[in-house]
């Protein structure tokens, strides 16, 4: 019976003869290297949520700097916010600001991170 097809062997094609020796396999050619899945943690070197997430550190760090200089300015101040009206010393009307910024940075990092981590999980099965 006839061979219809012809066999791969070492990446060339050649017919192969039932009552013959099975062909040689070819070596490869001097400097070749057979190519390589490249891993993931070589791939990625920064993610645009790491650089935004150790820019949030930064900003933390100055955050407690400027709360050291609201403290040092504790005059009063009048505020009206949604049809309330009142007086607060300048350092609590401050942190209260800065303490509403962080939350919503906190909030928007953390809804980030859990949207990518179902897509870092599928890229690496």
């Amino acid at each position: 019976m006839p061979i219809s097809h012809s066999p791969r062997v070492s990446g060339r094609t050649g017919r192969t003869s039932r009552t013959g020796p099975a062909p040689e396999p070819t070596p490869p050619r001097p400097g070749f290297h057979e190519p390589r899945e490249p891993r993931l943690a070589a791939r990625v070197t920064a993610t645009r949520t790491g650089v935004v997430w150790s820019g949030l550190w930064a900003v933390a760090v100055i955050f407690i700097v400027f709360m050291v200089f609201v403290v040092s300015n504790t005059g009063d101040v009048r505020v009206s916010f949604a049809g309330m009206s009142g007086v607060l010393p300048l350092a609590v009307v401050l942190m209260a600001a800065m303490a509403a910024g962080t939350a919503v940075a906190l909030i928007l990092g953390t809804a980030r991170l859990t949207q990518l981590r179902p897509l870092t999980r599928k890229r690496l099965r």
